[in-house]
């Protein structure tokens, strides 16, 4: 079966991302061959994946020398994103750890919300203690876990708390996907469209061509190398612009202004994957309405979409509307009072828009609210 090592370089924080199949057996000598020499370990997890996983992580890290493994828990779901789960991970951390001579490696085993959670638990226990990721969602091993964007919700505004904080290793084994139900799987298809939508034209071609169903079955090779592919996509956005400071990285927010207000707004009735899905559409509708997408690519994402079984619509309900545009006038990206989107252009391509008149955006929103 393929495997893949991609290195994300970023001088003194520089780190390997390991993407494989049968990979959880061996994770201990990864850990090493990579300079990690702790014997202490703290892994987050969830209880679903932590029934599925941690006993043969426990064995792989015993085999090396761990001698303390302690396992915590949170909910898998975003709502458990908060700031009483982030305390309570690091309480865990401190009541486990409270020998300042024992270090411990905190390792991610999980989603999204476990590595975004855990990730930022890492960075503030003792002011940083290194951190490992294992996803185990094909949204985090495309995107969440590469990167350093750690953050929790906090007072009814997605990420709002967090900071950036790079992994020293991140470990995919896309074995670990194969119990993932199938609309976790398309929440994470999700994202690999956006990806090729603005970032890579032959990747979105790819998926038009069969890799998307390809994908969606988990196919090993095909996995592996649209895994991959995505990866090295987000790499390569992350090497030129780590801390969010240039507007480079916002090409990875495609969707998610519109998209994070909505999956907020619905009170997570969407995975963040559906929730990105229709923020997509809505996003390519004010860049349609602004002459910045041609009517053949909009036809084509959406396409893809359907293809992917995910949604292009959210039903509206009484006051989601209000709801969705209050949650994106807090949203983190928008500086100085200018709303900022990302708009594509075509296949691969995409440009930033500032201060976008607020009807075109509303009615924007209101074409995904039918």
């Amino acid at each position: 079966m393929q495997s893949a090592r991609i290195n994300v370089e970023l001088g003194s924080r520089s780190y390997p991302v390991v993407i494989g199949t049968e990979l959880l057996g061996g994770v201990g000598e990864i850990l090493r061959d990579q300079g990690l020499g702790q014997t202490n370990a703290l892994v987050l997890t969830n209880p679903q994946v932590g029934a599925l996983y941690f006993s043969a992580l426990e064995q792989a890290l015993a085999a090396v020398g761990f001698t303390r493994v302690v396992r915590h828990e949170i909910p898998a779901s975003e709502e458990g994103k908060n700031w009483d789960e982030f305390t309570g991970a690091c309480a865990a951390l401190l009541a486990n750890f409270p020998d300042t001579g024992a270090v411990p490696l905190v390792i991610l085993l999980g989603g999204g919300v476990v590595g975004d959670l855990g990730g930022f638990a890492a960075a503030v226990f003792r002011r940083g203690v290194p951190f490992v990721q294992m996803p185990t969602t094909l949204l985090a091993a495309v995107d969440s876990s590469v990167g350093g964007k750690v953050a929790v919700n906090f007072g009814g505004v997605k990420n709002i708390m967090g900071v950036f904080n790079q992994p020293r290793l991140v470990v995919c084994d896309l074995a670990l996907l194969r119990t993932l139900d199938a609309r976790e799987v398309r929440s994470g298809a999700s994202e690999v469209i956006k990806y090729g939508a603005v970032c890579s034209a032959a990747l979105f071609q790819q998926l038009e061509e069969g890799g998307l169903e390809r994908l969606l079955a988990l196919e090993p090779d095909e996995l592996t190398d649209i895994v991959a592919h995505c990866v090295r996509l987000k790499a390569e956005v992350v090497e030129r612009d780590e801390f969010d400071k240039k507007g480079i990285r916002n090409v990875l927010n495609f969707g998610h202004t519109i998209g994070h207000a909505l999956e907020l707004s619905a009170d997570y009735a969407l995975t963040h994957g559906e929730a990105i899905a229709i923020g997509m559409i809505a996003a390519t509708h004010l860049a349609q309405a602004l002459g910045k997408c041609p009517a053949g690519f909009a036809v084509r994402l959406r396409d893809l979409i359907v293809r992917a079984g995910l949604p292009v619509s959210f039903a509206e309900t009484p006051g989601l509307f209000d709801r969705v545009i209050r949650a994106m006038q807090m949203d983190k990206k928008f500086r100085d009072g200018k709303n900022v989107f990302v708009l594509p252009t075509g296949a691969g391509q995409w440009e930033q828009a500032e201060n976008v008149p607020w009807e075109l955006v509303h009615e924007a929103v209101k074409a995904v609210l039918g």
